[in-house]
């Protein structure tokens, strides 16, 4: 099977199984280590995250400018939303340059914010994280249905597969499908309890992503010369 996957997933999975061994055994072995440095605020999980939110935005960008003339303007729509999400999930990471630039925040953000940082996913609105709120709760549950209601259904329904090639959805690969559960369960069960293991399944898990808009199962949708 390895030696059927595209280039970029023959690279990117065993980086991947890596990240996820190193990161679950020093949570499991040395947990002040992997929270006091491997999952710290702009650690190398951190940055790790960020790079691929990153290249996962170029790959956006590439769909909408190589393909805007030859689809429709849903289409191009559905890649530029996601490059946008691609670009506001990197800015957020690293506080949109804050502690790099060694910025103060303003006190409304002081105020209402976490971590008393410049960036929307640590407000606090009536005592509860918006991270928790749409950034977990919201976004976890859009996962599920993209995995385990789109992948299935374009596969067995002409209708619903119509549908996703006009509006551009990049379908999973059954293997990538596996990819995102093996991640869940190492970061979300296996080291659950330990300080940070989000950090671990957020970096992982946009890994996973920039595999799916790379290499989807409907490819061919986006190749240049596809009708």
């Amino acid at each position: 099977m390895f030696n059927q996957l595209h280039k970029i997933e023959k690279i990117t999975y065993p980086l991947l199984l890596l990240m996820l061994v190193i990161g679950s055994y020093f949570a499991m072995t040395d947990s002040e280590f992997f929270t006091g440095v491997l999952a710290k605020e702009d650690g190398p999980i951190e940055w790790l995250t960020v790079i691929g939110l990153l290249l996962s935005f170029s790959v956006c960008i590439y769909r909408v400018f190589t393909l805007r003339k030859q689809k429709n303007a849903a289409f191009i729509a559905v890649w530029a939303f996601l490059a946008l999400v691609c670009f506001f999930g990197a800015g957020e990471e690293i506080s949109w340059g804050q502690r790099i630039l060694n910025i103060e925040s303003s006190e409304w953000f002081k105020q209402n914010n976490a971590q008393q940082e410049t960036n929307l996913h640590n407000l606090v609105v009536e005592g509860k994280k918006v991270n928790k709120i749409i950034f977990s709760a919201l976004l976890g549950l859009s996962l599920l249905t993209y995995l385990l209601v789109f992948t299935f259904a374009y596969r067995r329904f002409d209708g619903f597969k119509r549908f996703c090639d006009y509006m551009g959805v990049p379908i999973a690969h059954y293997h990538q499908v596996i990819a995102w559960l093996t991640v869940a369960i190492v970061a979300e069960v296996l080291i659950k309890d330990v300080s940070r293991s989000s950090e671990l399944f957020e970096s992982a898990a946009v890994f996973v992503f920039l595999l799916n808009i790379s290499v989807p199962y409907n490819h061919t949708l986006f190749n240049k010369q596809a009708s």
